[in-house]
């Protein structure tokens, strides 16, 4: 049961700094295609992502695990996703009109 619960924590570990860099890099590119095309610096909503993702990440690794530090990790975490769902819509969303 220990092994289990542990092999778990490190799964979370890895994919949220996984989706930390990703939403990094995808910030790095949107600031560029932003200063391109003379779009608004929407990119700073990926650096808030991130400091969503991060306490997140912070808050499960330091709280005793409960269903409730569970429920609020993943609402963290899903708001920092979120946040960059947001941005990746304002810079790349003319990709998908430019296919249809």
């Amino acid at each position: 049961m220990v092994n289990n619960i542990h092999h778990d924590v490190y799964t979370w570990d890895i994919a949220v700094i996984s989706f930390v860099i990703v939403v990094y890099l995808m910030a790095i590119l949107s600031k560029r295609l932003g200063s391109a095309m003379r779009i608004k610096p929407y990119f700073y909503i990926y650096y808030l992502g991130i400091v969503f993702m991060l306490i997140a990440e912070v808050y499960s690794s330091f709280a005793i695990y409960t269903e409730k530090v569970e429920i609020i990790t993943n609402l963290l975490f899903a708001t920092g996703m979120t946040l960059g769902l947001i941005a990746t819509i304002k810079y790349w969303g003319w990709l998908v009109k430019e296919l249809m």
